[in-house]
């Protein structure tokens, strides 16, 4: 009888252990000035991401939620361009990416080679590599069922003198990271914030 109590309580912890383990893949953050406010919340682990936007991305995205409101009384343009996720462990930088990269079969993005600035050197190759769009899923369909979740989530491009909330899509192995790793950069019409995740 001892023993399983003693293992009902082994299992508890491991399962409360791992509760606290995934959210460490998901963070907030804050920041703002006298033109905007800016809340922030990024997911790394695939359920939450499937949570957050309705279906399934393959390893390599981050997306990040974010809300803006603006405090200034006249509209400010604000877009997914205006930011930047950066991981503040091995420095590796993202722009945000529109809905269509994502989807695309011919699209390439860029990634920065975190082997450094050495190994460049010493093998007379670029400091950046690329990294293929998703593969075709199960047909045009899903594609097209994917795009459309994409966008539709999407943070805006408008101008605004209110608040704006939407996803902002990001090409960014985090799969050694953990949200606490990460910060989102905003430089936009409301002028450089950093937001860091915690």
């Amino acid at each position: 009888m001892k023993w399983i109590a003693i293992l009902l309580i082994l299992g508890l912890a491991g399962s409360v252990g791992l509760a606290g383990d995934k959210k460490q893949l998901s963070g907030y953050a804050e920041a703002g000035n006298d033109n905007a406010d800016f809340i922030a919340t990024v997911f790394i682990d695939a359920s939450d991401i499937r949570d957050a936007l309705g279906a399934d991305l393959p390893p390599g995205y981050v997306v990040a939620r974010v809300k803006a409101k603006v405090k200034t009384g006249d509209a400010l343009r604000l877009s997914p361009d205006d930011f930047t996720l950066v991981s503040r462990k091995n420095g590796d930088r993202a722009d945000a990416i529109a809905p269509s990269q994502i989807t695309s079969t011919s699209a390439l993005t860029l990634r920065r080679d975190t082997r450094g600035r050495d190994w460049a050197q010493q093998t007379n190759e670029p400091g950046f590599i690329g990294v293929g769009s998703i593969k075709k899923t199960d047909g045009a369909k899903d594609d097209t069922a994917l795009l459309a979740a994409l966008r539709e989530k999407q943070f805006p491009d408008k101008d605004t003198k209110d608040t704006l909330e939407g996803l902002v899509y990001f090409s960014l192995d985090a799969s050694k990271l953990k949200a606490k790793d990460l910060a989102l950069v905003y430089k936009g019409k409301a002028g450089h914030l950093s937001l860091d995740f915690k």
